[in-house]
């Protein structure tokens, strides 16, 4: 659909006032549309969605059908406000400027379509912004829509875009959130605002934070002000964030800006607090009732989960960001790269190197499963792989059971040994290692099963694809009420991947290594607390050097019983979390990584009944990535008490689960 503009000669200067609902930016917006060369607009995000359609009043107070000022804009942009327009720049929004939406308009790469549809309505609203312009002849334009996903999806050339960002105290956005307010703007019928519970209302606060701080990264003028600020200084905060964004004030701007109160003409806004209509001098008082109404549970509830950035103080945008950079990153706390060096008579490379021969060893390691074990080994020893297989029983912390090598054959012999290592998944691992022949080496976990056709498959990719220190498969989930396949999404995984994604299909029971993998990345490292995913601590390293292949289709079972996932577990789990932070600093580089592992770690908080530090774990895992699940999935069962094996078997159905 084509649209006629009004045809400006320069970008429309937009001063757009984002931030979370019930933040005072009504009362910063009407100040500013009442400076000299400035129009507001209201919550111009809103036409498509509800004032358009609804016919609702426009701060004038004549229906928005009627109002001289918005028809007039709606000539000049778009030969006036058809169906056809408003259904167009409706599905323009879903299509680009909703939260969904941000990484990808974040990213540098974008695909096609959507990086059409995003220009398309930059242009849209170019055009518009220019009509609000021409009709009330003013030079900017003020846009109280306080979407972030919105603002990033105006940034570009086409508009001359100013943010600034309205803060208010999340206690009080919580309290007024629960009050019951009627819109005046609708006309059919009573409309209410919308109200929120007080872990919602500050969840989305704390989200709505961290997304409009994603703004200063498009080099955009931005600036930040505190509700309570303006109101006990108003002529000073004003102008301070006109200077901030590049509109220093002129003589005669800030005249109806005064120490406890400000004069409002009438104004054109729509959508938004009913205090739109307000018109002549008006007495800025605090509005800080929830000191005297909101409880103290409640308090402390929209604090904690507000917490990374304060109940009441932010820092200012021009406050260095706390993310280290390369130079500032710390190294690990310890190395782990001791060599494995082969072992004595171990077997060299097959001289068929085209084919897919060559011994393999596999390292089972096992405790407390003697019945699981054997029906692990079973499917080992069927593999129809064409060369032999060693297979490396490894006890942990509990006597040898030399009954199981009886379930080997000829060519599939199975040693059993003891961990002599750290007790652990680690220390067992390390023990096979340090006698295993083969030139492969492969893990399984003692209670997975292979597949039949598994080693000869990962072989041949090792064999055809030379560069590949590490292969992993896809996986066949076995639930307790359910089977589930979870084919590879990727023939090969980098390590940005790995950093933000747990990547099932290197499960310890799928990865099978070329011999020299532990020379280059270092063995499994027996310091990680409780051994606690050292699968994943291990491609972590090998990703740094080397590449790690997977075979797409699902090649191993992989037992899921929710009931694993007991208790006593979680604070080791934690420990562990930590661990893995310190000693992997691209873990904390990124966004979305480090919200992952901190949403892992507020899980663990909060099934240990740590709601408190649960939610402020989940909070801070938020702020770095609004998107990660394990963050809501802490909040959730922090909220509702909802037994933890209960929670995490509901996420399980969510999707490709929780990686």
């Amino acid at each position: 659909m084509s649209v006629e503009g009004v045809g400006a000669t320069a970008p429309p200067s937009v001063v757009y006032l984002a931030g979370a609902s019930r933040s005072g930016s009504t009362l910063l917006e009407r100040v500013l549309g009442s400076v000299p060369g400035f129009v507001n607009v209201g919550e111009l995000i809103d036409i498509p969605r509800r004032v358009a359609r609804g016919d609702e009043r426009c701060g004038c107070g004549e229906h928005f059908s009627e109002c001289p000022f918005w028809v007039s804009v709606g000539e000049r942009a778009f030969g006036g406000w058809s169906t056809d327009v408003l259904d167009h720049m409706g599905a323009l929004q879903a299509g680009v400027a909703r939260q969904r939406h941000i990484a990808q308009l974040l990213s540098p790469i974008r695909a096609a379509g959507f990086r059409a549809r995003a220009a398309e309505y930059r242009g849209l609203y170019a055009t518009l912004y220019s009509a609000v312009l021409a009709t009330a002849g003013a030079s900017h334009v003020v846009d109280a829509s306080k979407w972030p996903a919105q603002a990033l999806a105006l940034c570009g050339s086409e508009i001359n875009l100013r943010v600034v960002h309205v803060v208010r105290d999340v206690r009080g956005v919580a309290y007024s959130m629960q009050k019951d307010v009627e819109r005046p703007q609708a006309t059919h019928e009573v409309e209410k605002m919308e109200r929120r519970s007080i872990a919602i209302t500050a969840a989305r606060w704390s989200v709505n934070h961290a997304e409009t701080g994603l703004l200063r990264t498009r080099r955009i003028p931005t600036a930040l002000v505190h509700y309570e600020d303006l109101v006990r200084d108003a002529p000073g905060h004003v102008s301070r964030v006109l200077a901030e964004v590049g509109l220093p004030p002129q003589p005669g701007w800030l005249d109806h800006v005064r120490d406890g109160e400000v004069s409002l003409g009438s104004s054109h806004g729509l959508s938004g607090n009913p205090s739109r209509f307000v018109e002549g001098t008006v007495q800025l008082r605090l509005d800080e009732a929830w000191r005297n109404h909101l409880s103290r549970r409640d308090r402390l509830i929209a604090s904690t989960i507000g917490l990374p950035f304060g109940s009441r103080r932010d820092p200012s945008p021009s406050t260095p960001s706390a993310t280290p950079n390369s130079a500032q990153r710390t190294e690990p706390l310890i190395t782990v790269n001791s060599r494995l060096e082969p072992a004595a008579g171990a077997e060299s490379p097959t001289a068929d190197s085209g084919g897919i021969t060559g011994m393999v060893s596999v390292v089972v390691s096992t405790r407390g499963r003697p019945e699981l074990v054997r029906e692990t080994l079973d499917t080992i020893v069927a593999q129809d792989y064409a060369g032999p297989i060693e297979i490396l029983v490894i006890h942990d912390q509990e006597p040898e059971d030399q009954s199981l090598t009886a379930r080997g054959t000829v060519d599939r012999e199975i040693k059993v040994l003891s961990n002599r290592h750290l007790p652990g998944l680690a220390g067992s691992r390390n023990s096979g290692l340090e006698v295993a022949k083969g030139e492969f080496i492969a893990t399984c976990d003692d209670d997975d099963l292979w597949h039949t056709d598994k080693v000869t498959r990962q072989v041949q990719l090792l064999r055809e694809q030379p560069d590949l220190l590490v292969v992993g498969s896809g996986i066949r989930l076995l639930f307790p009420d359910r089977v589930r396949d979870w084919p590879a999404r990727a023939a090969r995984i980098p390590l940005s991947t790995l950093v933000h994604n747990r990547v099932k299909e290197l499960h310890s029971s799928t990865l099978m290594m070329r011999r020299d993998t532990f020379a280059k990345a270092g063995r499994y490292d027996e310091t990680l607390p409780h051994a606690y995913g050292e699968d994943y601590e291990f491609v972590l390293r090998v990703a740094r050097v080397g590449q790690i292949g997977v075979v797409k289709e699902p090649l191993a079972d992989i037992r899921k019983n929710v009931q694993s996932w007991f208790l006593a577990r979680q604070d080791n789990n934690i420990q562990a979390l930590e661990y893995l932070l310190t000693i992997h600093p691209e873990l904390r580089a990124s966004r979305r990584g480090h919200a992952r592992i901190l949403g892992q770690i507020a899980f663990a908080q909060s099934s240990l009944g740590r709601r408190r530090a649960a939610l402020r774990t989940a909070s801070k895992a938020l702020v770095r990535y609004p998107l990660a699940p394990h963050a809501y999935l802490a909040v959730a069962q922090a909220a509702t008490g909802l037994e933890p094996v209960i929670a995490l078997k509901a996420a399980r159905f969510t999707g490709r689960g929780l990686s």
